[in-house]
């Protein structure tokens, strides 16, 4: 303690002392602040890390979700038709490719005025297909028009009118799958006909002829 009072009371001591000091504490500050960096930096690349990897698993999951989606659409649509068959209804529309009305599909088109319907919820009808068919082949969208008609129509039409599709086949003791074929027909081909494609171009691209 007495070495110690000396040098600090000696003026070469003392201020020997407060350089070192000085010198101690910005070595020190140096390299905290360089530890605080670092350790900053490498939280920050932990963190691009998970983020990217959290992005890569919801666009997987994305994928995952679309494909479960699709497929479910699709084995509603071939139940509907599967069961459709078996009832020996008359059927709305003729199988042969490309699918139109037969004389039962027009008098259903005439009864329930789907023009009419169709044109109410046209700017619906016209984003959801340009969302999903707008580059697509006329065979394609002849088989997204009759399969999102059968199985999703709320992405085609309002509240108001699946109200009214439902109670229409409910008085005729019908399935709104039955009727589902008249819509797609309809929608189709006002579709193809905004898009400057003639229905015909649904053969050319049917890939069961080819």
């Amino acid at each position: 303690m007495d070495i110690i009072k000396m040098i600090l009371g000696s003026p070469v001591g003392s201020l020997g002392f407060v350089v070192g000091i000085m010198l101690g504490a910005g070595w020190l500050i140096y390299f905290v602040t360089k530890k605080v960096t670092e350790i900053q930096k490498e939280h920050e690349h932990m963190q691009g890390n998970a983020g990217k990897l959290e992005n890569t698993i919801d666009r997987r999951f994305g994928m995952v979700e679309t494909h479960i989606d699709e497929m479910r659409k699709d084995l509603s649509y071939l139940k509907g038709s599967i069961e459709l068959i078996r009832s020996g209804a008359n059927q709305p529309t003729k199988s042969r490719s490309p699918i139109s009305l037969t004389e039962v599909g027009i008098k259903i088109a005439e009864e329930l005025k789907v023009e009419e319907l169709v044109a109410q919820n046209w700017d619906k009808i016209a984003a959801n297909m340009d969302a999903n068919v707008k580059d697509k082949n006329a065979y394609d969208i002849q088989t997204y028009c009759m399969e999102t008609a059968a199985v999703d129509p709320e992405s085609f039409f309002d509240d108001a009118t699946i109200h009214k599709l439902k109670a229409y086949a409910f008085k005729n003791g019908n399935s709104l799958f039955y009727y589902s074929g008249v819509f797609g027909v309809v929608i189709r081909d006002k579709y193809l006909q905004q898009k400057g494609i003639d229905v015909s171009e649904v053969d050319v691209n049917d890939p069961a002829k080819h």
